[in-house]
């Protein structure tokens, strides 16, 4: 059998977020979402050339932006034990508020909607049934 094609844990479809301040990101993810950093390279001068972080069982890729790679912005959805708590920490950690978490009628999940820094837009779920 030949060597797996992708590393041990992984997906085989992550998220790549490219931000002006990679650095403040990951650290923005850790305390939202406890993530880890799995791998991260960094350019002669520091700068975070490319990062794998590892939220629950699903890995981000991530880089700080450049002159040839500009930021760009995503939505992600994230599912979470407790919507509540992981929304009041993102807010209290400086992203903004959009939407708090409720239930929607035909929604089996409680939802809530914030912002980071670099306009990358969150939606965390708890499935309630």
């Amino acid at each position: 059998m030949t060597k797996d094609f992708k590393p041990e844990g992984y997906n085989s479809v992550s998220p790549y977020f490219i931000v002006d301040g990679a650095d403040k990101f990951i650290d923005l993810l850790k305390q939202v979402f406890d993530a880890k950093v799995l791998r991260e390279f960094r350019l002669s001068d520091g700068n975070l050339m490319h990062a794998e972080v590892q939220i629950d069982d699903s890995v981000i890729m991530l880089s700080n932006s450049s002159a040839k790679y500009p930021p760009i912005t995503l939505v992600m959805h994230v599912y979470v034990p407790d919507v509540d708590k992981i929304y009041q920490i993102a807010i209290e950690a400086g992203c903004e508020a959009v939407e708090a978490p409720k239930e929607n009628d035909g929604d089996p999940d409680r939802r809530g909607t914030f912002k980071d820094f670099a306009g990358n837009m969150w939606s965390v779920g708890t499935q309630m049934c």
